[in-house]
């Protein structure tokens, strides 16, 4: 049996799974994020008793340790991928916390408080590395079933004598989620005005075939896309 595919174009599906939204404090991310069919926010600041979508607290008070926490993170996303569920969209809110915890768990596991002192050449830095990896990794695979939304505060800062607009996650992990998503989308409140803005896609999303599978909110941001 040839493990070759036929010589012939294979089906391309251009629904837009995975999104980053991204903006400064209360500019609505959160808010938007939940409009998305059916979600379930994992969360980390503790808007999730602002909102009334279900909702998992990584950083309640009950769970103690970063090994808790990481544990909590991968045993609700395997669930999620492993199980049949209600739920439609998977919101991460705040990816850059994600990120705290990550190198948390390895400053935990090694008990020392910075990653510099964990034994070994670099070994602190590459299990954080892989750890964050493997968060993103199970992000992207839930797509298969999912919508994936992940929020991300942001700063204005100057470089190179020009504003730029940054996350607050670690650049190179920033530069790795956003090469797996589909669209990111910018957040902004200028006075009682809030305003949301496609900044990226990766693909021509105006189609009618693909609008029919995103909710209305968030095809009339793609619409607006320039």
């Amino acid at each position: 049996m040839s493990l070759l595919p036929k010589n012939e174009p294979t089906k391309i599906d251009l629904t837009p799974k995975m999104f980053v939204i991204g903006g400064p404090a209360m500019s609505g991310k959160t808010y938007n994020a939940c409009k998305f069919p059916n979600p379930i926010l994992i969360n980390t600041d503790g808007n999730c008793s602002k909102v009334t979508t279900p909702s998992i607290y990584l950083n309640d008070k009950k769970y103690k340790t970063y090994k808790e926490k990481m544990e909590l993170l991968f045993g609700v996303l395997k669930e999620l991928n492993e199980t049949e569920t209600d739920y439609q969209t998977i919101v991460i809110d705040l990816i850059e916390d994600i990120f705290d915890i990550c190198e948390g768990y390895v400053l935990e596991k090694y008990k020392v408080d910075n990653l510099s002192k964990v034994p070994g050449y670099a070994t602190g830095y590459t299990e954080r590395k892989v750890n964050m990896q493997n968060v993103i990794t199970a992000l992207k695979t839930l797509t298969n079933k999912y919508y994936v939304v992940v929020i991300t505060h942001t700063v204005d800062k100057v470089v190179d004598d020009k504003q730029v607009t940054m996350s607050m996650l670690k650049e190179d992990f920033y530069i790795l989620l956003e090469g797996k998503a589909d669209a990111v989308v910018s957040c902004k409140k200028l006075g009682n005005t809030y305003i949301t803005k496609m900044t990226k896609m990766r693909n021509n999303y105006k189609d009618a075939e693909v609008q029919k599978s995103v909710n209305k909110e968030i095809m009339e941001v793609i619409k607006d896309y320039e």
